[in-house]
């Protein structure tokens, strides 16, 4: 296991990306994990870092102990507002195509 000065040196290599099990190898056991939905976070007290999975994946690094909600929920605020804009753009994307298949039946059948 690692020692406090030993899990924060090593903490500073994890980085966005890294699977679950790249940070356990670089990192060790956190202090503590929890499930918030779509996002786990393991804990790092001794370091004060708080690692964030989204499916395995690290999805952000939070340092701050006082920001940690905080910037837990900005992170998962910005996801969501991703995901929204890239729906608001699929529908856009199928609406235009409903609008070009509309058409070319109006003029398949005008030709016909």
């Amino acid at each position: 296991m690692l020692g406090c000065s030993e899990s924060a040196k090593h903490l500073s290599t994890v980085k966005v990306g890294m699977t679950s099990q790249e940070v356990l190898t670089h990192a060790g056991e956190p202090d503590k994990k929890s499930n918030m939905g779509i996002a786990q976070l393991w804990v790092y007290e001794s370091a004060d870092r708080t690692v964030v999975f989204r499916k395995d994946t690290v999805f952000d690094i939070i340092t701050s102990a006082n920001a940690r909600i905080d910037s837990i929920k900005t992170s998962l605020d910005n996801l969501g507002d991703k995901i929204e804009s890239q729906a608001e753009k699929a529908g856009d994307r199928l609406e235009n195509a409903g609008k070009e298949l509309k058409e070319n039946a109006k003029d398949d059948s005008l030709i016909n």
